[in-house]
Parts: structure tokens; sequence; C-alpha cells
């Protein structure tokens, strides 16, 4: 990500992904929490020549490897207990999390950049936490 990618105000803001996976490019709405975390970085990232938002003041580029970005994976993988914890995984969790609280698969479909909805559904195949919860709530009715 540039730092011309995102556009944050209090109310407000986007990313502009221009080579998501797939290579296609979208616009992804930013929440309040999103847009805090990225705004307090900006006010301490180191300063650069380089555009790039993540930065690495151990390179000559300015540019984080693909190695130093799966270490900070690995790091908040150990911080919170999980064996593993990926992009890749991060990506599953956000499209899950999006279902679960209700967001149509149309509108999880467009933030993912997906162009079929059965590449969607893959993502959000329910677990068996989900499939417990929909027993229960047979119990409350």
């Amino acid at each position: 990500m540039r730092l011309g990618d995102v556009q944050l105000s209090e109310r407000k803001g986007n990313v502009l992904v221009q080579n998501g996976k797939g290579g296609k490019q979208r616009d992804v709405p930013l929440n309040a929490d999103a847009r805090k975390a990225i705004q307090e970085w900006l006010d301490v990232r180191p300063k650069s020549d380089s555009d790039l938002i993540w930065i690495s003041v151990e390179s000559d580029s300015g540019s984080l490897s693909g190695r130093a970005i799966q270490r900070v994976f690995q790091r908040y993988a150990q911080d919170a207990g999980l064996e593993t914890f990926t992009p890749h995984i991060a990506r599953h969790t956000f499209a899950k999390n999006l279902v679960n609280n209700g967001v149509s698969l149309e509108k999880v479909a467009a933030l993912l950049g997906h162009a079929n909805l059965n590449t969607t559904r893959l993502y959000i195949t329910p677990d068996k936490r989900d499939l417990e919860f929909a027993v229960e709530k047979l119990s409350q009715s």
C-alpha cells in the first residue's frame, strides 16, 4: 500500500487495493477501528523517502519483504496464543466475520474482489461452532 492509496477522515475512509489477489483493483472502505489504527501508525511512521505505508528501517528500499511480513504475523499469532496466523487466514477471518454479522454474500464478494459468488462461498463454509450455534437456536425458540 502506498500513502496515496489511503484516504482518511474522521467519519470515513478507504484504501485502494491496487494489485490485490488475482491482480484485481478495488476500493475497500475502512471502519472506525481501521482508520484509527492506520492514523496511529502514520503519526509514528519513521520519516522516509518511500511512499509505502508500511516501511522497513532495515531495508535500503524501505519496503517490507515477504519474509518480514511472515515474521510479523508469526509474532501476532504467538502473542494471541494461536498455532498459525497468516495473511490468508486473516482474509478468511475477515470474510467469515462479515457473514456472521449479517453482511450479504454479494457485499463480501465485492470486498474480497471475487467475481464469482462460488469463490466467496468457500470462505464462509460453516465450522463446527457455527453448526452448534444453529442447533442451539432451536432451544431458544
